[in-house]
């Protein structure tokens, strides 16, 4: 299989586009494609970093002069026209010329923000079918594949910006990420059984123009944080401030290391209990491993992100950075809720699910997540106590709104009680509780909304948390006239261990490993 990836690197950019395009590549290869990249030579490329990893590049020679004239990109995306280095046009000109001298492509793979349908119908007799990774969502394409990992993200945002037959593989579930994440996601949950706060990690991304880097280290040093703290700071060779910053990190009060070009990234990730890094790509490398952060918006297409994590738990978005200290000390007292949340956004295995696309093994993963409750789910969560799931419960009666308010003030107080509310594509589609009984046991109870029945969901957010919940036991408590909730835990491996006094109510057990 032949294949070509058109992405750029550059001090506007960052490396974003170019690393999780690599993690791509590097799975592809692995199943024998021959994969060459088409770069241009902006300042601040990623080309020789590529080369590096054992691919062609074709360059195409930076522009000294773009004129503002040239139709880069259709009405609706100005803020990226200048990243292509140059017209649409041209840009396609040139890589015909690199791309017709060899065999048809069986892929074309482009990861632009400046590029689009304009671009790709020039293209089209160089590739039998295209694979486009966005997360914009602002202008059309003409692809078989459109890939955007962002979560929270419904298929409706693209569906009138893309052909029908193109498959649409969007949400967090299909982050690019580099399998030794995967790998050393067990390693990374199973440490934070018991969370600690003694290691802080800062990544603001290989370039970070503007030094955020150092103006969180000139926060951080005024800020109340534990005397044994340890600080690493990962930052690319490249990166203009890195000289500056190895100066701070000398007069630091803590312990602080600066690192450059790192090529153990997960393992170091998974050695922190906590994290302030930039809403860029590095989101979804803590979410897989569990990292609890705080986020920092440095470009305008990470907003979004940074706001849906912190509305559901996941993460701490930092709108203004004078609120560093008081963001790390609150963060610090949530941790364990916050890795449960965070973990739960992708499970590090996108890169596996989207080359089952590229192949004929195209399957739709459930686009589901967990979130907190809030005062305002008081309603959603009172909508489904009704007559048919309260009579599995202990006490069946359908309990007044009022008693419902009152009880479901105390849950979200309750320190050994977490109570979730199941999102399902954005919409609510259940309420998962845990009740922590030691620091092993936790007992799980699933409600399912009526609108989503018979479709997974239960099934799936067990599955979910045992990824997550590592090293303890679940325990499920159930009716034994319940079943469909029988059928779910032994589907999932649930076996009974003890019947309670009465025999009305079972218990289930689960030993997570």
């Amino acid at each position: 299989m032949k294949i070509a990836i058109r992405t750029d690197a550059s001090i506007d950019i960052g490396i974003g586009h170019v690393m999780r395009c690599l993690t791509l590549a590097d799975s592809l290869k692995e199943k024998g494609a021959e994969v060459v990249f088409v770069c241009r030579e902006h300042k601040g490329n990623s080309i020789e970093l590529i080369q590096n990893k054992g691919y062609v590049v074709h360059k195409l020679p930076k522009l000294k002069i773009i004129n503002p004239s040239h139709n880069i990109l259709k009405k609706g995306n100005i803020e990226h026209m200048r990243w292509l280095g140059g017209a649409q046009d041209e840009d396609a000109i040139l890589c015909k010329e690199v791309l017709l001298r060899k065999d048809k492509l069986d892929w074309m793979i482009v990861d632009h923000y400046a590029i689009d349908e304009t671009w790709q119908l020039q293209l089209k007799n160089t590739y039998n079918k295209l694979m486009v990774i966005d997360d914009l969502g602002n202008r059309k394409h003409i692809c078989d594949i459109l890939l955007d990992q962002t979560f929270g993200r419904k298929k409706t945002y693209y569906e009138a910006l893309v052909p029908k037959h193109c498959k649409l593989l969007i949400g967090s579930q299909y982050a690019l990420l580099r399998s030794d994440f995967t790998k050393w996601r067990k390693y990374s949950l199973r440490r934070r059984v018991n969370p600690q706060f003694r290691k802080l990690l800062i990544t603001m991304g290989g370039v970070d123009f503007n030094n955020i880097t150092g103006q969180v280290l000139d926060i951080i040093k005024n800020c109340k944080l534990p005397k044994c703290l340890e600080i690493v700071v990962i930052m690319g060779a490249a990166a203009p401030h890195i000289e500056t910053v190895n100066k701070q990190a000398k007069m630091m009060p803590y312990k602080t290391l600066v690192r450059s070009n790192v090529a153990n990234m997960a393992e170091i990730m998974a050695d922190v209990d906590l994290a302030i890094g930039a809403a860029g790509t590095t989101t979804w490398e803590r979410c897989c491993l569990g990292v609890p952060s705080i986020q920092m918006v440095l470009a305008n297409n990470q907003i979004e992100v940074a706001k849906k994590l912190d509305s559901v738990g996941a993460s701490y978005y930092l709108e203004r950075i004078d609120w560093l200290c008081e963001s790390i000390d609150n963060l610090s007292r949530k941790m364990q809720k916050t890795i449960i949340i965070t973990s739960s956004v992708t499970d590090g295995r996108g890169v596996d699910k989207v080359l089952s696309c590229m192949g004929q093994d195209c399957y739709s993963m459930p686009n589901l997540s967990l979130k907190p409750v809030a005062l305002s789910d008081c309603n959603f969560v009172y909508t489904l106590q009704t007559k048919g799931v309260r009579k599995y419960f202990k006490n069946p009666a359908v309990p007044t709104f009022n008693e419902h308010n009152k009880w479901f003030e105390k849950i979200i107080k309750a320190k050994e009680i977490q109570l979730f509310i199941l999102i399902l594509d954005s919409q609510k589609a259940g309420v998962l509780r845990l009740d922590k009984l030691n620091d092993i046991v936790y007992e799980i109870s699933i409600i399912i909304s009526p609108n989503y029945a018979r479709q997974g969901v239960a099934k799936n957010a067990l599955k979910m948390v045992e990824d997550i919940l590592l090293n303890r036991t679940l325990k499920a408590v159930i009716h034994k006239d319940n079943a469909a909730s029988i059928k779910v835990f032994k589907q999932s491996g649930f076996r009974i261990r003890e019947k309670g006094k009465n025999g009305v109510f079972v218990n289930y057990y689960k030993n997570i490993i």
